[in-house]
């Protein structure tokens, strides 16, 4: 039976009744060609209203282009997208929009400059005076009903400046849900989700399934997928290789009628088995300090802490969204002002900018690759050295010796198998797992002594996860001093040593490498993160 028919066939079993009418959104031979690469090979998929589609794959298997095509943001070199029966030629996105057809991208779009009301509303301003003045009371009381469907409780006359990376994502899905789309598409919604808003959007994505809307979303968080997803369609190497649907008693299933599970379906993302993604733990090496915080805090986010991490050591940083994560490891490196000292191999450190932490052997891979991991608009190959940049200089620095410019991007693409078939494109042309593997490798290149790195696999696959956390092991095997920061439990657990857990602000218990080996050890890190404790539970 051709795969195609087979989608159909499940899709039409469960059809749900709701305000909208049933989405027939068709991709129809779709290709997509790229100077030496083919992105999408002949890839034929339907989507249906009351139905929740996943998409799943490598990175650069094709899923982002795909979606970039249905959403209207690029045209197929060849084959047809068709909506009801209606073959449609989309120009530019707002073409999809009129159609009914809306994105929430992995990289979040807000205009910065506007509130929250207004980003919400960007187009479909309410107006008065016959359209002559934008309705502010009507566009808050707007935005507001939205934000209210996803649980947020945000001030629609909050500044998008202002707004943390997870508030913001909740922002792009209200104003997704503002244009009334039939078609929903969600581009990785919860990479910079914690659990709880996870969950809360979970629950809006099977509300918005039952109204009739057809739901494709994208996702490397396997748990996920198989949790929420009615159909699944596996993409590798642009094509369309394996494909999963929901059975009437609620168990995911391959065409063969065979039960299945996350372990599966990574085995038909990467083509072979997968053993365990996490490297055997190592050991630290000696006892000399390399980076400590002494009653250390940003300004008006985190205080009072106090870490020591040594050589060969990983350190997992934990807490819910809000706890003052991120804003402390950027206090570390100079991005927001700071409290308290930070010694780098017993010796206080000022570190008021980047280049002077860089200097002292600190570096930081931030969380957020498009606002401050990457310049986009630049190539593989320059984002790759812009650190370094002095190391490749000729005469005193007046001109890029472009030949060691080269050999440094191409070793780092060879040493993180990044697919990049063009190194002097821009790098927006790169899936989000390749530019994250570029947003570590660019800092790993000016030799650090500390790696900071913030939700290091967010957009990332499960098998170049797997490729991340080997290096990351290998480099505190060489003596680098690491601190992990992740929302994901698993990923703490599988790969530090010991984990601190936050809460307000403050270092709230610590978990040793004992106690992390035990089963029930995401359990304890959620109660000391969301403030349960029981007694035995915490080892400082």
């Amino acid at each position: 039976m051709h795969l195609g028919a087979t989608l159909r066939f499940v899709s039409a079993r469960s059809s749900r009744t709701g305000i909208f009418r049933s989405a027939a959104l068709s991709a129809e031979r779709v290709t997509v060609e790229f100077p030496g690469v083919r992105a999408l090979d002949c890839v034929s998929l339907d989507f249906h209203g009351g139905r929740i589609h996943a998409i799943v794959g490598e990175n650069g298997a094709g899923k982002s282009t795909l979606m970039r095509v249905l959403s209207g943001a690029m045209r197929p070199t060849a084959g047809a997208i068709s909506l009801d029966g209606r073959v449609m030629r989309f120009v530019q996105p707002a073409d999809a929009i009129r159609a009914g057809i809306s994105m929430v991208h992995q990289e979040l779009n807000l205009v910065r400059t506007l509130d929250i009301a207004e980003n919400v509303m960007l187009g479909r301003e309410p107006t008065r005076t016959i359209g002559l003045r934008v309705d502010r009371a009507k566009q808050r009381t707007r935005a507001r009903e939205l934000l209210g469907v996803l649980g947020s409780e945000l001030n629609p006359d909050t500044p998008a400046s202002d707004l943390s990376i997870a508030q913001a994502q909740f922002v792009e899905i209200a104003k997704c849900l503002a244009s009334d789309a039939r078609v929903l598409i969600f581009d990785e919604p919860t990479a910079v989700l914690g659990e709880r808003e996870s969950k809360r959007l979970f629950s809006v994505l099977r509300r918005l399934r039952d109204d009739g809307r057809a739901i494709i979303f994208i996702s490397h968080h396997l748990d996920e997928v198989v949790a929420i997803a009615d159909e699944i369609t596996v993409l590798r190497d642009g094509k369309v290789v394996d494909s999963f649907a929901r059975a009437t008693d609620g168990t995911i299933r391959s065409i063969d009628g065979v039960i299945a599970d996350e372990g599966m379906v990574a085995n038909a993302m990467v083509g072979r088995p997968l053993a365990s993604i996490y490297p055997e733990k190592g050991v630290a090496i000696g006892d000399q300090v390399v980076i400590e915080l002494v009653d250390f805090g940003a300004q008006g986010c985190s205080h009072g802490i106090n870490l020591q991490v040594l050589p060969g050591e990983i350190v997992g940083l934990a807490g819910l969204i809000g706890s003052g994560r991120t804003e402390s490891a950027e206090a570390i490196v100079g991005l927001r002002p700071r409290t308290g000292s930070v010694r780098i191999g017993g010796r206080d450190e000022r570190l008021s900018s980047v280049r002077e932490a860089m200097a002292a052997g600190v570096v930081y891979v931030s969380e957020d690759r498009k606002g401050r991991g990457l310049h986009v608009t630049l190539s593989s190959m320059i984002n790759l050295t812009l650190p370094s940049l002095d190391s490749c200089t000729e005469f005193g620095g007046l001109r890029v010796d472009t030949g060691s410019e080269v050999a440094i991007g191409d070793r780092w693409i060879k040493a993180f198998s990044i697919r990049c078939a063009r190194p002097h494109a821009p790098i927006s042309f790169l899936s989000g797992g390749n530019q994250q593997k570029i947003s570590l490798a660019r800092w790993l290149e000016t030799k650090p002594r500390v790696l900071i790195i913030d939700e290091p696999t967010r957009g990332v696959d499960v098998g170049a996860r797997a490729e991340i956390y080997r290096i990351i092991a290998e480099l505190a095997r060489e003596g680098l001093a690491c601190i992990v920061i992740s929302s994901e439990l698993s990923e703490v657990i599988g790969l530090a040593h010991r984990a601190l857990v936050m809460r307000g602000g403050v270092i709230a218990g610590e978990l040793s490498r004992e106690r992390l080996a035990r089963a029930d050890a995401q359990e304890c890190i959620v109660r000391i993160a969301s403030g349960v404790l029981e007694e035995g539970l915490v080892q400082r």
